[in-house]
């Protein structure tokens, strides 16, 4: 496998203020647990309104099942 770095596009802006480093050795983690154990990044948001703007669980579901 190939290591590289790419950009993040992300729906909010912010700064990362934390990245999860046990993915690092536990990569599977992002399989096992993606809700839970497996966050990637924390952000400190810059604009918190942005929030009201994302898709709930459920709306998710139901875009990616069309």
């Amino acid at each position: 496998s190939v290591k590289a770095v790419s950009d993040i596009y992300s729906p909010v802006s912010g700064e990362v203020v934390a990245a999860n480093e046990d993915l690092a050795t536990a990569p599977e983690k992002l399989n096992e647990d993606p809700h839970g154990a497996a966050w990637l990044i924390k952000i400190r948001l810059s604009a918190p309104d942005e929030i009201n703007h994302l898709m709930t669980a459920s709306d998710y579901q139901a875009y990616i099942g069309e």
